[in-house]
């Protein structure tokens, strides 16, 4: 898809915890009726976009999110889809409706989501990946290195900044940073920061 085919208008999916980034997949279960709602109107259009906004928990929402679109889903009692990110976006305007929320959005500067990443020479992948080992080991979980070492540096940090238990603030950061060597730094960071109080934490690698 090309940037100026992005519609300027979305619905909306917001969670506590939760953001979705460019060529990352985001697991989703919807299983209220308003979420439900969200569905249909997302599959009734052909691009079958959903725009995933981060719930703050001072209230509201963040304003900054990224546009998914819908790879596949299973219905049921409860609806399980997973999201494709294509592109971040800015709220312009909350739009309320009946049992859905839309938003019309700004793609302003974020244009090059979706264009083909260019590698980032000053990402520090061999410090980050000894922080996620050194983590992975003390939460007792297995991983697969061979496929880990295969990955490319935006796959990893899109992945582990999503996935990881971090602040909500701190993921809207990682969400917000402009350079993969930024969101690396960061993402560095804050491993560094949590790795006396990861103790019993979930964690999920994906």
């Amino acid at each position: 898809m090309k940037h100026q085919e992005l519609p300027s208008i979305l619905p909306l999916y917001a969670a506590g915890g939760t953001i979705l980034l460019p060529r990352a997949q985001l697991p989703i279960m919807l299983q209220g009726r308003e979420e439900k709602a969200l569905l249909a109107c997302a599959l009734s259009d052909e691009h079958r976009l959903i725009g995933v906004i981060q719930a703050n928990p001072e209230g509201g929402n963040f304003h900054k999110g990224c546009v998914g679109r819908i790879i596949n889903f299973q219905d049921g009692p409860q609806i399980y889809l997973t999201l494709g990110g294509l592109c971040r976006f800015t709220i312009e305007e909350i739009l309320k409706e009946k049992t859905i929320t839309k938003a019309r959005v700004c793609y302003q500067g974020y244009e090059g989501d979706l264009e083909n990443v260019m590698p980032d020479p000053f990402v520090n992948r061999p410090r980050l990946l000894t922080l996620l080992k050194d983590y992975l080991e003390d939460q007792d979980i297995m991983a697969n290195w061979e496929e880990i070492d295969h990955a490319s540096d935006d796959l990893i940090l899109n992945s582990l900044s999503m996935a990881c238990p971090f602040k909500p603030i701190e993921k809207q950061a990682l969400l917000e940073i402009s350079s993969l060597s930024e969101r690396c730094d960061m993402m560095i960071a804050l491993m560094e920061m949590a790795a006396p109080q990861m103790n019993g934490a979930s964690y999920m690698f994906h």
